[in-house]
């Protein structure tokens, strides 16, 4: 049987598509404010608690009646009748209404004086100076920061609503083999749904990975329309190119429509973009580097879209090592390993023959070399971006 060629969409005009097609899905899940640092607030979030409950001392010292103080000074210190020792942080008893620092007070037990007159309200911090019962601490829409975090908790919030997508991941492919099982010839360890999941997640998503389907029609068949089921967005790995066991894009056909077969981006070019019942179910190849390329130029961004993202890669400046060979007609996505050169970053392609998975575990960094560019030449100083931190990038 001859392999069908791909008609290829330009990237950029696929994630328009997608924007457009796509609305963000109403789905929110509770979790523990401690752990919802990066997470979307799903509704607005109002105070239970009026903070302080009560007027409380800023500064140790004595609460007393301000009146009491009128006309003190460093020579002419006034005598406390109705005073009481506090600390920061305590309440101030009723009838006083200011606090004299404690490096303001002069004499001993009995027989206090005050150098310094106060005001009303000096050293106090009155009821509700940070914020009321039923006030607003974040809208809806926020993206919950480490400070945050220690706001709501002192306003008695211990859980929040946040923004989540339910994704479900289904593997496929007869030669796919659970984590833990030792694969035969001609077998494959399955983990392409595992890096995805974890990479998703990490941009507040709520992953499920679905066992292994075989290269069966009728059994990917009944798990695409159970993932579709069960999720807001589904992803399939493999089975997404023209050969003769790549099943995915006629059942998205059956079961719904294929809006893309065939995207203009190396590597990933046989990846799809469908839509059943309304929600979005992406195809990805089944070759590691092809799957994860995919989830980073087509699901993140969606996600993105649908206020979800994760930590944006760090650009690096650093001069090509060698030259890099490209396709004019696609958007290509070159792995790279960067390392420190004098005051400088150099960036090498990895060579040919380099595995799948080592391939991504020294890469640190990737080009992208949009179509149209073509090749570029070693000593080009080019953009690169990080796959983590910088700390990272030493000497070779």
């Amino acid at each position: 049987m001859a392999r069908e060629r791909l008609t290829l969409k330009p990237l950029g005009e696929v994630r328009a598509m997608m924007r457009s097609a796509f609305v963000r899905p109403s789905r929110t899940i509770r979790m523990p404010v401690a752990a919802a640092a990066e997470r979307v607030t799903g509704n607005p979030i109002y105070s239970p608690l009026t903070v302080p409950a009560t007027d409380i001392a800023a500064r140790d010292g004595f609460a007393v009646v301000s009146g009491e103080t009128r006309g003190a000074g460093e020579r002419t210190p006034v005598r406390l009748q109705n005073l009481h020792r506090v600390n920061t942080g305590n309440a101030i008893p009723p009838g006083c209404d200011a606090v004299v620092m404690i490096e303001d007070i002069i004499g001993e037990d009995g027989a206090w004086s005050t150098r310094k007159a106060v005001v009303p309200g000096e050293q106090v911090h009155p009821a509700g100076a940070e914020i009321r019962q039923g006030e607003m601490i974040l809208p809806a829409g926020h993206r919950i920061r480490p400070c945050d975090i220690g706001a709501l908790l002192s306003y008695g919030i211990a859980e929040v609503d946040v923004w989540t997508v339910k994704i479900g991941l289904i593997p496929t492919g007869s030669e796919l083999v659970p984590a833990g099982k030792l694969p035969g010839p001609g077998e494959v360890i399955e983990s392409n749904t595992a890096v995805a999941a974890a990479w998703l997640a990490e941009a507040g998503a709520s992953p499920t990975r679905y066992g292994i389907v075989r290269d069966d029609p009728a059994m990917l068949r009944q798990a695409i329309a159970k993932g579709v089921r069960e999720n807001d967005l589904l992803m399939i790995s493999a089975g997404s190119s023209a050969g003769t066991r790549d099943f995915t894009a006629g059942i998205i056909g059956d079961l719904g429509e294929v809006l893309v077969h065939g995207i203009a981006m190396k590597p990933g070019r046989p990846a799809i973009v469908g839509r059943i019942d309304g929600k979005p179910v992406i195809g990805m190849p089944g070759y590691p580097i092809a799957a994860l390329t995919t989830v980073r130029e087509l699901a993140l961004p969606l996600l993105a879209e649908w206020g979800f993202c994760t930590r944006p890669a760090e650009r690096l400046r650093a001069r090509l090592a060698e030259t890099v060979l490209t396709d004019l007609g696609v958007d290509e996505f070159v792995l790279l390993t960067v390392s420190r050169a004098g005051d400088g970053y150099t960036a090498a392609p990895l060579p040919p023959g380099t595995g799948t998975q080592m391939a991504m575990v020294r890469a640190n960094a990737y080009l992208h070399v949009p179509a149209g560019t073509g090749s570029i030449p070693g000593g080009a100083e080019i953009d690169v971006l990080l796959t983590g931190p910088r700390e990272p990038v030493r000497e070779p």
